[in-house]
């Protein structure tokens, strides 16, 4: 068994709400599901060091260093610059740098007479969602979404192997 149960029981929420982001076409429902993976994502650290910790103090030790950790490093990007920019965005803003609606993409055409043609054309359907602005822009969300799962899992695999 784990030693972190309820940190895990966070992330296979976050898993869950992750699969419905891939099927789902309605532009509210997408957005209330894309607002719940993002708040478990961070949900995750709290429940490791508020439930978890307090129910053993090795768990809490070592989520403390972990945390701190996380501040610093490449291999920490996806926690800083996606999980906490989001989730504070959504939480004090309720924004969120997520494009919703179709998304323009623009192809550039070499036409056989030499000419350079451009268009634009609309991806309407649930295909691509980028991100706006930020560190991870142009990114698929659900992109992120799945690394900030796997980057949860080595955190908590860390834990465990500790324990």
């Amino acid at each position: 068994m784990t030693k972190v149960p309820k940190a895990r029981l966070v992330l296979q929420d976050a898993m869950f709400v992750r699969e419905k982001l891939e099927t789902e076409l309605g532009h509210v429902e997408w957005r209330l599901y894309w607002v719940l993976a993002v708040v478990l994502l961070r949900a995750v650290g709290h429940v490791l060091d508020k439930v978890d910790g307090a129910n053993d103090i090795s768990i809490k030790q070592k989520a403390n260093t972990l945390h701190k950790s996380w501040r610093t490093g490449d291999e920490n990007l996806i926690f800083r610059d996606f999980i906490e920019r989001e989730r504070n965005s959504i939480l004090k803003e309720y924004e969120s740098e997520i494009t919703e609606g179709p998304v323009p993409i623009m192809a550039h055409l070499q036409s056989h007479d030499g000419f350079d043609v451009i268009r634009q054309f609309l991806i309407e359907e649930n295909i691509y969602r980028p991100m706006g602005s930020g560190a991870y822009a142009g990114e698929d969300g659900r992109t992120l979404i799945d690394e900030s799962i796997a980057w949860w899992a080595r955190q908590l695999d860390t834990i465990d192997q500790n324990n």
